[in-house]
């Protein structure tokens, strides 16, 4: 498709966003321990690289031949089955040739689209695709030195602190179909009951005396007792979660309740009430496998980490983890009806 100067400018520049914050968070593990998983639940920071620049190859480079066969697909590659790694050499080359020729396309006005979604859909996708991986290498490289559970400085608000919200017909979803992954679409209008919000996230210090205790015996965070007792409380499972709110009498607030109360990232993904499921409408894009598999069977987080970058952000974004997962900068606040 042939796009508009102004339209080439601004995606290039996108992508060119996306790989800047890529390589700031390579600088943080030495590309010797590019082949080595910190724990089963992740892939190798090598592993992410390739991913990244075999799925802008695929999508921005129409026709081009696929390298490394299917290393770098996760639906053919499982991740016991990603150590076996190209040097780091080769995957910077490899990122960079693509990048390079993807930008030339663009300065050439080719823009790869997919019928029936907006222009900028694709390179918009890709961007963002590559923001998601380079926070995955963040939190890999705090899971090497052992300091995932370590939060930044401690927040202003406390979770005593709440926020009280009428409910009513509100819209939910991303109005922005460019930017919108399919599972944010489409968007659509859902009814909520008068209900209350913690104004900030559970802190490590509240959350430490209920595992401390009767009900909160067996409650395991990683790494509870080392984690700053004003900071959020991090690395807990949905599981976690729940059952901190019951023992306080409260409950995890729904997805669409938090998305409603639109409260800023508290620095940790926040666990919901909510499975991760399809809107009413959904239709899958730009392939089948993106949100399909999930559906179901993990739980929605909310908000933003640490670690995600700023471009990411927003009130409609969903991600899921497996309900028992730990090892992500994860936390949550407690909600109640009104």
């Amino acid at each position: 498709m042939k796009a508009r100067a102004s339209v080439r400018g601004s995606l290039a520049a996108e992508l060119l966003s996306a790989r800047r914050f890529l390589l700031a968070a390579l600088e943080e593990v030495p590309e010797e321990r590019w082949a080595e998983q910190p724990s089963p639940a992740y892939s190798p920071i090598g592993w992410h690289l390739g991913h990244v620049a075999s799925v802008q190859a695929r999508w921005l480079l129409p026709g081009q031949e696929p390298r490394y066969r299917e290393l770098f697909d996760p639906a053919l590659t499982a991740k016991p089955g990603r150590k076996e790694l190209p040097p780091a050499a080769e995957l910077r080359a490899w990122l960079l040739e693509v990048f390079d020729r993807v930008c030339a396309g663009l300065e050439e006005g080719r823009v790869p689209a997919i019928l029936g979604l907006p222009e900028t859909f694709l390179v918009q996708h890709i961007a963002q695709h590559e923001l998601q991986h380079a926070e995955h290498i963040q939190v890999i490289a705090a899971l090497f030195e052992k300091r995932l559970h370590r939060m930044p400085a401690p927040l202003k608000l406390r979770p005593a602190d709440r926020i009280e919200i009428p409910g009513g017909r509100v819209q939910v979803g991303c109005a922005d179909a460019a930017r919108a992954y399919d599972n944010e679409r489409p968007r659509h209008e859902i009814e909520l009951r008068p209900y209350w919000l913690d104004a900030a996230p559970v802190t490590a210090g509240e959350f430490a005396r209920f595992a401390r205790s009767k009900k909160g015996a067996g409650v395991a965070p990683l790494r509870l007792d080392d984690q700053d007792p004003d900071a959020p409380v991090t690395c807990v499972s949905w599981h976690d979660s729940h059952a901190y709110a019951s023992w306080r009498g409260a409950r995890l607030p729904t997805e669409h309740e938090l998305e409603a109360a639109n409260v800023p990232p508290g620095g940790v993904w926040e666990w919901t009430a909510s499975w991760f499921a399809p809107y009413p409408g959904f239709r899958p894009y730009p392939y089948q496998g993106y949100s399909v598999p999930w559906f179901g069977t993990h739980r929605v987080l909310r908000g933003g980490s640490w670690a995600t970058s700023p471009d990411l952000v927003r009130p409609s974004l969903r991600n899921w983890y497996d309900p028992a997962l730990r090892e992500i900068p994860s936390g949550f606040r407690c909600a109640g009806d009104l």
